[in-house]
């Protein structure tokens, strides 16, 4: 478990739990369009962060094996 804090997980923002609990109110809340609207706008930015993750892991990968240059680009 103590390995897990020092990986991935300490880079992630946690909503406190009052946070959490209004937004489920609110998606409680809503009709099918705003559901839909909301799942629209959550897919657009996990697609940004998986976007700017793989460009980080290009960049990482090319300055430790710069001899392979754009090779996965």
């Amino acid at each position: 478990m103590e390995n897990t804090v020092n990986g991935v997980e300490k880079f992630i923002e946690v909503a406190p739990d009052d946070a959490k609990k209004l937004y489920m109110q609110r998606i409680w809340a809503m009709n099918k369009e705003e559901i839909f609207h909301e799942l629209m706008r959550v897919h657009g930015e996990s697609s940004k962060l998986l976007s700017l993750a793989q460009q980080e892991i290009n960049r990482l990968h090319d300055l430790l094996n710069p001899e392979d240059g754009d090779a996965l680009h």
